[in-house]
């Protein structure tokens, strides 16, 4: 199976409907899988700062539907930060069971140019 990105949600509905889905857990309520907890040292990201930005729904912009070479899928929630960065949260929901996450990360890169890119690359998937 090939990995890759199989939708993405920009429309305010459906990103509303997965934002839902979201609000129900707390950020310490996720299991932390070990890629995450690797993410955290190579990018030397403070997970305290990860906590207080979860909750923050309202600055979601972007949600995408990734497919693993595993054949799992997670939603990769991307938050608009106030100085034009973003910040990613990589989660699988399982049908049973407890969510993961994935990845979570604070990216210097503009979120706008960020957005410019997807759209053209992968505007065909967009819903």
């Amino acid at each position: 199976m090939e990995e890759g990105i199989e939708k993405i949600y920009l429309k305010k509905e459906e990103v509303g409907l997965l934002i839902n889905k979201l609000k129900k857990y707390s950020f310490d309520e996720f299991l932390k899988t070990d890629h995450y907890e690797l993410s955290l040292l190579s990018k030397g990201t403070d997970e305290n700062e990860l906590k207080v930005i979860y909750s923050k729904f309202e600055l979601i912009k972007l949600i995408m539907l990734r497919k693993r070479k595993s054949g799992y899928g997670n939603y990769d929630y991307y938050y608009e930060l106030s100085k034009g960065n973003y910040c990613l949260f990589a989660i699988h929901f399982p049908e049973k069971g407890v969510p993961e996450l994935v990845n979570a990360f604070i990216s210097n890169t503009i979120f706008k140019n960020f957005l410019k890119f997807v759209i053209k690359k992968y505007g065909r998937k967009m819903i």
